[in-house]
């Protein structure tokens, strides 16, 4: 009854030799990208978007029938922030005079402050706020956004994540990885004095070198899969193949971020 009703959405049809081809939305969509700033360990939402009236009132007091104990030690008592708030934009919308800037264009950004989280350890809060579980196993957003609607552009990755250079997060790649989803789906890492790893050859194979072993590669894996036309991983494989052939082009020209304007 749900699937006649349409409550249940039918799965995307994907074709395993493109499988980041561009596919139509259930409704019709604004947005041409999705783009998530995730900054672990990062500073409190208290101490810039959460203004607590209340935490401040009780500053230095203990937390009324709270526990005395926590999986960090003996509580403590409540702390105001440490800067002050004020109301900004023709919204009034309080925010914290430690991002002034940030402030100055509250009227711009959508708060959400309904949000709560299962975990506030680190590893399962992380797996939580990507992928919706605090458990591993699960697609992340980004995989599931390249699974349902694939991509416009079939130069470049579909889904790409830029970890911070000094380490990854707690929990690791399951912050862009698949989970679930078949592997094509999930994020390509870059970086920025590799912006992708291994794709071009090392300096001591020369290129003619390296078309022909790619050619003979292409001839073998296209026999194989006219013998297995149902083998949807070689299939896959074959166009991930083709796609680091045009990204050897591509990638070059928009990882230069010298052309980018300054803000």
């Amino acid at each position: 009854m749900l699937s006649k009703q349409g409550l249940l959405a039918d799965q995307p049809a994907i074709n395993p030799a493109r499988p980041h081809a561009a596919r139509p939305p259930h409704y019709p969509a604004k947005a041409k990208n999705v783009l998530v700033i995730f900054c672990a360990g990062a500073c409190s939402q208290l101490e810039t978007w959460d203004y607590k009236p209340e935490l401040i009132k009780h500053d230095g007091k203990p937390l009324k029938n709270g526990p005395p104990v926590t999986f960090q030690g003996p509580a403590g008592n409540l702390a105001r922030p440490q800067y002050e708030f004020r109301p900004y934009g023709q919204t009034g919308k309080m925010c914290s005079d430690m991002v002034p800037h940030l402030a100055s264009m509250a009227d711009d950004y959508a708060f959400i402050h309904s949000l709560t989280s299962k975990s506030n350890t680190h590893g399962p809060a992380e797996n939580f706020i990507s992928t919706g579980f605090t458990l591993d196993g699960f697609p992340s957003m980004g995989a599931w956004i390249t699974y349902a609607l694939g991509s416009e552009n079939e130069n470049l990755p579909a889904f790409v994540a830029i970890p911070d250079p000094r380490g990854i997060p707690q929990s690791s790649v399951n912050n862009w990885g698949p989970g679930f989803l078949p592997a094509v789906f999930q994020g390509t890492a870059f970086n920025s004095k590799q912006p992708i790893q291994n794709l071009q050859p090392p300096k001591s194979i020369a290129n003619k070198t390296d078309v022909a072993a790619r050619d003979l590669l292409k001839l073998l894996n296209d026999q194989h899969l006219k013998r297995n036309p149902e083998d949807t991983n070689l299939s896959a494989r074959i166009a991930s193949y083709e796609l680091a052939a045009r990204m050897q082009l591509s990638v070059p020209e928009i990882s230069d971020l010298s052309t980018e304007p300054q803000h």
